[in-house]
């Protein structure tokens, strides 16, 4: 069984066993009176008091509907206990004025109805200043209640003097149930605050264990961001890495290529000389603006002011002018329209595998193709360089294989007599423009 469950078992049984003492109490007064009148006692029981006593129905009427309420207002306070400060606050006045109002009905004769009210406003009451006030209030509660403290003070009837109309047996029976009565109510009272505090015990347990655990979850987020931002940094220093690499050396290379070129012609044709310089200083000039671009963190200059296909023919005919070498591309994809993303990658791994194949295949005829491959973008490179036989990763591959990871891509090239580049992309072809 569950503590809360428990815990509502005990409040039941209290709010039954403080019920029946309230009967009792009150029913004995009642049937006391009356048997006092029938027995034509009544001159000489009048005289003994200094008061005289409420109407016997009047005794009954008052205690049980007093204490109906009470237990009414007790259960409403558990139901609307997550109301506010000031709603808890009102019910605990209200069961406070409906405790005393009772035991006054009582005459002062049966004061376990504290119990009741004190076991509700412990429940609800929490931290150090409220309990100060919760300790202040009992005190004065059970100060009024009280009857040998301040029942004698305002002349309330004692149990004792009602139960003069009972035989000797009958008013011990009486005082031994009441007394039964009172040491089941301290009991249940004690059982009752046992298991709060077991609980409350075991919430601030559980709270602490929340706030172990809210501290080592804070420990590694601030690990994780840690490691987030080096890995950050990483990708960002990568990143420019490629940028300047696929800029800078795109246009080193054309201009190495157009140099070399110059040298050969300068004293062949001088005016065809001035022109391939004329053009290796567009390249020079356009690669300048690409790496500023990229440090920049923004896309290509030419992806900026073109579509991707004419940035691409531009960019091509940019490079076989600077290196003389003849490069043919051929797009069998129309429009050539991508997300930013997947433009800046196409138009990289091109400027890559021609860079390449001028570098280091010293290509003259370089054959381009961009097809549409099973539902992915497909790039062929082919050169008539060189070749390779054995094929070891440079940057320039590296940063090719990179750039198609992040769009899941491959790569495969290869070659001994010219090289070949293939790379697939899945391109996200239901959003196409």
């Amino acid at each position: 069984m569950s503590r809360e469950k428990i815990i509502t078992n005990l409040q039941q049984a209290v709010y039954i066993l403080n019920f029946a003492a309230v009967c009792l109490v009150a029913g004995s007064m009642s049937m006391g009176i009356f048997r006092i009148v029938d027995a034509m006692e009544a001159e000489m029981f009048l005289s003994l008091l200094k008061v005289r006593p409420w109407n016997p129905r009047t005794i009954i009427i008052t205690s049980i509907a007093g204490y109906l309420c009470l237990v009414l207002l007790s259960c409403a306070g558990q139901l609307w206990e997550h109301r506010g400060r000031y709603m808890r606050v009102m019910i605990t006045l209200g069961e406070m004025v409906l405790c005393i109002w009772t035991t006054v009905a009582l005459n002062m004769n049966y004061n376990g109805l504290v119990l009741l009210v004190v076991a509700d406003m412990v429940r609800g009451q929490k931290g150090s200043r409220q309990k100060l006030i919760l300790g202040i209030a009992i005190v004065g509660l059970y100060t009024i209640v009280n009857y040998n403290l301040t029942g004698a003070c305002f002349n309330m009837i004692p149990w004792e003097s009602f139960l003069t109309a009972y035989s000797a047996s009958t008013q011990a029976f009486l005082k031994g149930i009441l007394s039964v009565f009172s040491s089941m109510n301290l009991v249940l009272f004690i059982l009752y605050m046992t298991m709060l505090i077991q609980g409350e015990y075991r919430e601030r347990e559980r709270i602490q264990n929340l706030n172990e655990q809210l501290e080592e979850a804070n420990r590694k987020l601030k690990e994780y961001a840690a490691e987030a931002e080096r890995n950050a940094e990483t990708r960002e220093r990568n990143r420019l890495a490629r940028e300047i690499h696929d800029t800078l050396g795109h246009a080193l290379t054309g201009i190495v290529a157009g140099i070399d070129a110059s040298l050969t012609m300068m004293d062949i044709s001088p005016e065809a000389t001035r022109q391939q310089l004329v053009k290796i200083g567009e390249v020079a000039r356009q690669g300048m603006t690409d790496v500023r671009r990229s440090v920049s963190k923004l896309r290509p200059d030419a992806l900026e002011k073109l579509d991707l296909e004419d940035a691409l023919v531009k960019m091509l005919k940019d490079a076989g002018a600077a290196s003389g070498a003849d490069i043919r591309f051929h797009n069998q994809v129309k429009p050539l329209k991508f997300h930013e993303d997947e433009e800046e990658v196409v138009y990289r791994v091109v400027q890559e595998a021609a860079t390449n194949a001028i570098r280091h295949g010293h290509a003259d005829e370089i054959a381009i193709t961009i097809s549409k491959e099973e539902g992915r973008l497909t790039i062929e490179v082919h050169d008539n360089g060189i070749g390779c036989g054995q094929v070891e990763e440079g940057f320039g591959l590296k940063h090719m294989k990179e750039r198609l990871s992040l769009l899941e891509g491959t790569l495969e090239y290869g070659g001994r007599e010219g090289f070949y580049i293939i790379a697939r992309i899945p391109i996200r072809w239901g959003e196409e423009h």
